[in-house]
């Protein structure tokens, strides 16, 4: 969205007198027969973007290159923006492609964030490729995000000049009745603001309302939802950009707050999708898993420390599979019922290729941290284990090798996924 001067007489009024605080969400029932939760598809071979199962808006990512070749021909996205419009054939580097290639020109105007600058959120080759449907124009396309997992959303940028409501919805049933959860602090652009939404298995994506961009034919009054399949040329309109990176595990979404017409046109209204900028980060599952047949060490005063077991992957009905037994001069430590599995993100055994940090309570009521690392075969100098019984190392702070045994790091999936 551009500054006011942009603007219809009297949008200033119309938008701030729909800006609502995040303290309850909204219910509505859709006026169109946009895609439902049941019938939507999770996209080919991406757990977590689900886009409507109609085969002509289905949508797949596609590699791009941000030029501001106009949607007629290439992304629908990567258009002229009236953030820095220096005329037909200006060079200004201002859409939502430029932002995802990092490219982003700091003279674009309108940025409305925090001191930073929405510009720092703009990380060169990260974002490789977007979402659309269609050929050979790239049409904008549905999506929202699986509920399979949750997700930290955050605000990374803003160039626009009047404020929307913006935040994220669910929505169920025929026809689709929508519960929209609008996050004040996005409205206002306060940059760096971050959401855990975790829907417990419902489908979700982001909204945008204002009265400016009335959106006939949207989720609700006034309001696009990212669910639209309409595109860029028939109602629904399509008001979001999706962009990932390489391997599906980070998301950009660049939302469009006005009506999506070209520049120059008499409106003066715009359609670079980066009025509102946000990154989706899901939280990845880890169903991988780690087999440790009596591994023995000591302590550095000699006592003997016995480690058997195995950790990871999903139980049928929740919950993480395996059990371990840490012994400790003969105090047995057992856990039996796993409370986390995953990564080493930072401390000992952290940035070894092959390590896991599994952590429980014994059944004798101690806390039990237990860091594996498969360094190889045959196991003895080569695997490594770190454990912490109660806040307290037991071993080497950095970890040590085993004197006897072997583990064994399973990279395949056990368990549903």
């Amino acid at each position: 969205m551009r500054t006011n001067w942009f603007r219809p007489f009297g949008a200033v009024a119309a938008g701030s007198a729909i800006l609502l605080s995040a303290c309850s969400p909204e219910t509505t029932t859709s006026p169109v027969g946009s895609n439902s939760e049941v019938s939507a598809a999770v996209l080919a071979g991406n757990p977590y973007v689900i886009v409507s199962d109609n085969p002509a808006a289905a949508g797949s990512f596609a590699a791009y290159v941000a030029d501001n070749s106009l949607r007629a021909d290439t992304e629908f996205w990567d258009n002229i923006s009236a953030d820095l419009f220096l005329g037909v054939g200006g060079v200004e580097k201002c859409n939502i492609g430029f932002y995802a290639a990092g490219q982003i020109d700091p003279s674009c105007i309108n940025d409305v964030g925090n001191a930073a600058g929405s510009d720092a959120g703009s990380v060169a080759g990260v974002y490789t490729r977007y979402l659309a449907d269609g050929a050979p124009a790239r049409d904008a396309t549905s999506f929202m995000f699986a509920g399979s997992t949750s997700y930290t959303v955050t605000l990374k940028g803003a160039y626009h000049g009047q404020n929307s409501e913006v935040g994220w919805y669910t929505k169920s049933g025929t026809p689709a009745v929508y519960t929209f959860n609008p996050v004040a602090a996005w409205g206002t652009s306060v940059l760096g603001t971050a959401v855990t939404i975790n829907t417990l298995g419902q489908a979700w994506g982001v909204y945008i309302k204002n009265g400016f961009n009335p959106q006939v034919g949207g989720c609700a009054a006034q309001t696009s939802c990212s669910d639209a399949e309409g595109g860029f040329s028939s109602a629904p309109f399509q008001q979001f950009a999706l962009f990932s990176n390489a391997d599906g595990t980070s998301y950009l979404v660049g939302g469009e707050d006005n009506a999506l017409e070209l520049l120059p046109n008499g409106a003066q209204r715009d359609s670079d999708y980066q009025d509102y900028i946000w990154s989706v980060v899901p939280a990845v599952q880890v169903c991988d898993f780690i087999t440790f047949g009596r591994l023995v060490t000591s302590t550095a005063s000699g006592a003997k420390v016995v480690i058997s077991g195995n950790a990871g992957g999903n139980r049928p009905g929740g919950g993480i599979q395996g059990e371990f037994h840490i012994d400790v001069n003969g105090i047995d430590y057992h856990v039996s019922d796993i409370a986390t599995y995953g990564p080493i993100t930072s401390g000992a055994l952290f940035g070894l290729p092959n390590s896991r940090v599994v952590t429980g309570v014994a059944k004798n009521g101690a806390s039990v941290e237990l860091r594996l690392w498969d360094g190889g075969e045959p196991g003895k100098g080569t695997d490594k284990v770190y454990v912490k019984i109660n806040g307290t190392e037991i071993l080497a702070p950095a970890g040590q090798f085993i004197d006897q045994g072997n583990m064994q790091y399973h990279p395949e999936c056990r368990g549903p996924k």
